[in-house]
């Protein structure tokens, strides 16, 4: 038996020395086998991806652990110390070659879509190695335990060494070799310090005895009981993932309102800066005819400084209406022309592209802090407004608290400004809440939320490829401000007896300059 340790031991890391080499020298031979596999993967269907992204989560390092840490319980349980600490031993030594692999080699992803995006470095595949670590280790634990693997748990590592291997090649995360790499890690390592240490390990077998009580043994029990625990979570993880896909297809056809614009703004690819039109629509159940725009941020979303800024734009300001041929307050082109004429608007006064927009009324925003259970907000003077008193300093606001916050004006010393900062301030709050996971038991009340009181012209897979794709740059948000200079409008220059914002054209120039550097025009 060691012999045969030895020698599958041998060839698989002879082979990893190989493909390695191949690696470091960007060998042709080897990048022509890895574009077999990327120009012949299977297209991205939601339901694959997602079973293959949960059933993934099994090959990370802390289920593994577990996992790992049950068996060797188990193992010093039935007077079998050696296979114990050879069994975690043996983990955090392939784990740790991985690492350094990893880090010595640093080979980038793919340069191509991924069907659940992620970042850091791809050689070896690390969910490759642990499923693969994972597989022979149990195949040694049965062989010292002079068991035999029954075939439902001879199918179970099958299902999860083909799921969680061949999902990162069909995911687009990893080349073929990174994969093959982290296989041939797992398997010559574990079969090696196996043989390495194998008189220690069989000394002991030969010294424990085993009883066997009826059909199966207890060992074969409580492997069985593990593979059947996995099972579960798996198929658990699977049926909620399923059932939020559907949800969240739902709310994305229910707020699908396309625009037609002329010369309409190419959408980025996963790898770009890509802008978004933030608006807070006035209507609400009480006001349904008001359209003005009152809130109007521009986020521009930027994976490669892993970066998120929020721009706020005084919905006063006296701005040229792309459409209507005369200059107006930028928050009436939304009740005039809807969310296209304001996007158009937008696009011409900071000189930027906006790829889409995402809409919601105040109704919403009241629903979405219920759903994800308030939000705390660092208020900086005491005020009232609609009854509620709104003290100094931190406090916790539910959906209609945070409404009327984020409204008020007339008692802040800044006017407008001060709302347009507290409107921020719950809008980082409220991202911030919905990317936790807590989040996720809330996820019904979330989509609910967001599907009757707002509009985008993004549509279901789009969604699905910012969360992914973007989802590093939502974690760092940075906001500005562009301040605008009052005046009253005299007929001439806007209707009379209106008060306006004037926006300087250096404070235009600065918030374009900020733009321009987060969308690398």
């Amino acid at each position: 038996m060691r012999k045969k340790l030895f020698l599958n031991s041998a060839a698989a890391l002879f082979l990893l020395l190989i493909v390695t080499a191949g690696v470091m020298m960007n060998a042709p031979w080897l990048n022509r086998v890895d574009q077999i596999f990327t120009q012949h993967r299977l297209p991205d269907n939601a339901y694959v991806t997602i079973f293959v992204g949960v059933v993934s989560k099994v090959a990370t390092i802390a289920p593994i652990l577990l996992i790992f840490g049950a068996v060797a319980i188990f193992l010093l349980k039935t007077n079998r110390k050696s296979l114990a600490i050879w069994c975690l031993g043996n983990l955090l030594f392939v784990s740790g070659i991985g690492y350094v692999l990893k880090h010595l080699i640093q080979r980038t992803r793919p340069d191509q879509l991924q069907y659940l995006a992620r970042s850091s470095y791809s050689f070896p595949s690390g969910h490759s190695v642990l499923i693969m670590t994972f597989i022979c280790s149990m195949i040694v634990i049965y062989a010292f335990s002079n068991q035999k693997i029954f075939l439902l748990i001879k199918l179970g590592f099958f299902f999860l060494l083909v799921v969680i291997a061949g999902g990162r090649i069909y995911l687009g995360v990893h080349y073929f070799s990174d994969v093959f790499t982290g296989l041939l890690l797992g398997y010559g390592t574990t079969f090696g310090t196996a043989g390495l240490f194998y008189p220690y390990l069989r000394k002991e077998t030969l010294t424990t005895r085993q009883t066997r009580k009826g059909r199966f043994s207890t060992w074969q029990k409580v492997l069985l009981s593990l593979v059947t625990v996995l099972v579960i979570i798996i198929s658990g993880l699977s049926v909620f993932a399923l059932r939020f896909y559907h949800s969240s297809q739902k709310m994305a056809d229910s707020m699908y309102s396309p625009v037609e614009r002329k010369g309409n703004t190419k959408a980025p690819e996963a790898s770009e800066p890509m802008s978004i039109l933030l608006l807070g629509i006035a209507n609400d159940s009480k006001r349904k005819t008001d359209y003005r725009a009152n809130t109007i941020m521009v986020a521009t979303l930027n994976n490669q400084t892993k970066k998120t800024t929020l721009v706020s734009i005084p919905r006063d300001s006296f701005v040229e209406i792309v459409g209507a041929d005369y200059e107006d307050k930028i928050n009436h082109a939304h009740s005039i022309g809807g969310p296209e004429m304001i996007m158009n608007t937008v696009e011409k006064f900071l000189d930027i592209p906006i790829h889409h927009y995402v809409s919601v009324n105040m109704d919403g925003l009241q629903t979405l802090v219920d759903a994800v259970g308030g939000v705390t907000v660092d208020n900086d003077f005491a005020f009232s407004a609609e009854g509620i008193d709104f003290p100094k300093g931190k406090q916790h606001l539910d959906g209609w608290e945070a409404l009327q916050y984020s409204r008020m004006r007339y008692e802040d010393p800044k006017g407008d400004y001060g709302r347009q900062g507290r409107q921020r301030e719950v809008m980082e709050l409220l991202i911030d809440k919905m990317l936790s996971t807590k989040s996720v038991f809330s996820y019904q009340k979330i989509m609910d939320g967001i599907g009757e009181n707002g509009k985008t012209d993004l549509t279901f897979d789009q969604m699905q490829k910012i969360l992914t794709g973007y989802y590093s740059c939502l974690t760092t948000i940075e906001s500005e401000q562009m301040q605008g200079e009052g005046f009253t409008g005299d007929g001439i220059t806007g209707q009379d007896g209106i008060s306006y914002q004037r926006i300087p054209e250096e404070e235009v120039q600065r918030v374009k300059d900020l733009l321009h550097k987060q969308l690398n025009l």
